[in-house]
């Protein structure tokens, strides 16, 4: 799986997202609402770290901190809460159930909750990658340039079209003025003829 492409349904989607490392869940988040948190990268390069720090097992290659792990990681970041608390804040995000119990905390999990984010849409968020956007828009630009190149071509053809009407037009008046003036040499020829009788 690529990291930054998530399948599924929403709830698989978010279940890959948190099986990220904390870097990848960060980074993730970021990508998602750069334009709306983007001077809190510091702050969650410094959660990426102290994830690193605690998971003590894991390290930087960890995705999630155990119950007491997420408590010490609220703690040093002055954001204390009780078990309780803490169960019901990621039970608010809607990424925990009413029912389960938190074995292991992502990151994602608490940045849900602290910048109130939906995770829904967190899940479905560009992550920079829109090749498939970028791949339609220039189909939708190819067909613009066609339609533009077909009428320059119809436009040409038009003006060479006028241009030749305009050019028979032209030799049918000089062939009639001709014509008009041999006729009319014709009768002065056919008057003097008569004339002369």
């Amino acid at each position: 799986m690529a990291d930054n492409k998530l399948t599924g349904t929403d709830e698989e989607k978010l279940h890959q997202l948190c099986a990220k490392t904390y870097k990848a869940q960060a980074v993730w988040f970021l990508n998602g609402f750069w334009e709306k948190h983007q001077a809190e990268a510091e702050t969650l390069w410094a959660y990426v770290l102290k994830c690193n720090e605690l998971d003590i097992q894991e390290h930087e290659n960890g995705c999630a901190l155990d119950e007491m792990q997420a408590h010490v990681f609220l703690e040093r970041f002055n954001e204390t809460q009780t078990v309780r608390d803490m169960r019901t804040m990621l039970r608010k995000t809607g990424a925990l159930g009413e029912k389960e119990r938190p074995k292991a905390v992502p990151l994602i999990h608490h940045l849900l909750y602290k910048y109130e984010v939906d995770w829904r849409e967190l899940v479905n968020s560009s992550q920079g990658d829109n090749s498939k956007e970028i791949a339609e828009a220039q189909k939708k630009l190819d067909a613009v340039q066609d339609a533009f190149k077909e009428c320059a071509a119809r436009d040409s053809a038009a003006a060479t079209a006028l241009l030749e009407a305009q050019s028979r037009e032209a030799a049918a008046k000089k062939a009639a003025e001709e014509a008009a003036a041999r006729e009319a040499a014709a009768k002065e020829r056919e008057a003097e003829a008569k004339a002369a009788e």
